[in-house]
């Protein structure tokens, strides 16, 4: 009976494996491409000519809140002289609401297989009025706090590739400036290593023309289809159309200069590469195996492992011979007809079994900490299992937020349980304090730091947030209090208000300098 039913398993089993179907993991699809002759020859075949770029929004690590790319005067979708290429802005999931990403449809018109030279995307022109002064005030400004481009293209990310002057090799990175600067002391920043003619002291540069290197995989239709494995781009920086090697590096003019009528012509090209020998599934190798980390740390995480297991052996071994020695005393306590006091390890009786001083408080942490622990451990298992790759923006942080809900009864469960057994007699507060408390307390830093950072005309703000220190998360929007998060331009900065002078060390001397600016611009 046993072999007949093991039998009639491994048939089942079988058959329920034939029946399977293999499928693609959401955002993890391939896309096919092809050129527009192809498509016009063949209105049925499955695949795309144009190539879509996204921008995202623009960071740095100098400062904390990033900017929306449509708070830049660069090109746009809704520019009169750009042209409408059918894209749109695509649909953003909760994880990257939450980590920031605002991916928008840009006005580069690729084809695929198709390369041009120097095309212009669009022209930008400034006078002497506030409002064009505004603006390249904000972009000077940006490019000095080191702001970086994130843009994606089919689904990945567009990088920027140089090489190291230690090691000589190339290192890519998914973000790139778009301008650079020169301080009064001639000290470059590393993107003025790319102006071939010499950069100026005390000059800031702009990237006005972006030269696209897309490198595809050929497919099976005879090479008139591919897909996309590798996307990068070449920065240059031209004073007058079109951009080539012997062209000047366009300077943003100073605002005391700035008299007469200034434009800026942003430009760019796009070179396809043929790239047989890098597989779609393996494009994102080079982007993980090209780190300036240089990989792991091998030496020091071996280090710190065995410098843990020496000092947790010392710690056991002092313990060790503790309880050997009070056993042994208990021992011959126990063979004489004595009675002694209690001593050594039998005084922490008393200790181990006495309910706390704050039960409410310490249920309530302990629950949510196995929630979190139990929310950590799940989302590892969903990411060895490939459902939170890179490619699926924004899995990761929804994944969290989602399992993290639904194990709320785990953080119930255990609170309850612990708190009973410590005598608790309000289950009702343990409760409402085990599911809010600690996202409540969460929620209210960022709301108060969100506050802060989008009402930088009310300056009565700072004090609002830096009287609440000890809470520690709402401190932090004190220092990006001068940023704005405007739709095309910046706010005016403000200077904190009166009888705050300690918050001035904590705001950085962008914020000063463009008050004084203001102020002193009686346009």
């Amino acid at each position: 009976m046993n072999g007949l039913f093991a039998m009639e398993s491994v048939l089942l089993l079988l058959l329920l494996i034939s029946c399977a179907r293999g499928f693609y993991l959401p955002g993890m699809a391939a896309s096919n491409f092809c050129p527009s002759k192809t498509l016009e020859l063949d209105e049925s075949a499955k695949c795309q000519s144009q190539v879509y770029v996204h921008v995202n929004s623009l960071s740095s690590m100098e400062t904390v809140v990033p900017y929306e790319y449509s708070s830049f005067d660069f090109c746009h979708l809704g520019d009169e002289d750009v042209r409408d290429i059918g894209d749109s802005n695509p649909v953003e999931n909760l994880g990257q609401v939450v980590f920031g990403e605002r991916l928008r449809a840009s006005p580069y018109d690729i084809k695929f297989m198709e390369n041009t030279t120097s095309k212009t995307l669009c022209e930008k022109k400034y006078d002497g009025k506030k409002e064009s002064k505004m603006r390249l005030t904000f972009l000077k400004e940006r490019i000095h706090e080191s702001y970086m481009h994130q843009w994606v293209i089919d689904n990945m990310p567009v990088t920027w590739c140089y090489s190291v002057l230690e090691t000589k090799q190339p290192v890519c990175s998914t973000r790139f400036p778009y301008g650079c600067f020169v301080t009064d002391n001639g000290m470059k920043h590393p993107a003025c290593y790319l102006i071939d003619t010499g950069a100026e002291k005390g000059e800031t540069y702009l990237f006005n023309h972006i030269h696209f290197i897309i490198a595809y995989h050929p497919g099976t239709s005879g090479g008139r289809d591919g897909r996309i494995v590798r996307a990068q781009v070449q920065l240059a920086s031209c004073d007058s159309a079109p951009c080539t090697t012997r062209s000047k590096p366009f300077k943003l003019p100073h605002l005391e200069s700035l008299t007469s009528d200034v434009s800026i012509t942003y430009t760019y090209s796009v070179e396809f590469i043929e790239k047989s020998d890098i597989k779609w599934a393996s494009r994102w190798d080079y982007i993980l195996n090209s780190s300036t980390q240089g990989g792991v740390q091998w030496f020091s995480l071996l280090n710190s492992v065995v410098i843990t297991l020496f000092l947790s052996g010392m710690v056991a071994m002092i313990l060790l011979r503790s309880l050997h020695r009070d056993i042994a005393k208990y021992n011959q306590a126990d063979s004489s007809d004595d009675v002694q006091e209690d001593f050594g390890w039998k005084l922490v009786h008393g200790d181990v079994f006495r309910p706390p001083c704050a039960p409410m408080l310490l249920s309530v942490f302990v629950g949510n900490g196995a929630q979190l622990i139990f929310m950590m451990l799940i989302a590892l298992v969903f990411a060895c299992l490939g459902f939170l790759s890179p490619p699926n923006r924004g899995a990761l942080m929804t994944a969290v937020l989602v399992v993290y809900v639904f194990l709320g009864a785990i953080c119930g469960y255990v609170s309850a349980r612990l708190y009973k057994m410590m005598g608790g007699l309000r289950w009702k507060s343990n409760v409402l304090f085990s599911a809010l408390l600690i996202p409540g307390y969460v929620c209210v830093c960022v709301c108060v730091r969100e506050r802060c950072v989008h009402c930088p005309q009310h300056s009565v703000w700072g004090g609002v947030c830096a009287r609440p220190a000890p809470v520690g998360g709402p401190l932090l929007c004190c220092h990006s209090l001068h940023h704005s998060a405007g739709p095309a331009l910046p706010l005016v900065w403000h200077l904190p208000a009166p009888g705050l002078p300690w918050l001035l060390p904590w705001l950085p001397k962008a914020t000063h300098r463009a008050a004084c600016e203001d102020q002193s611009d009686p346009s």
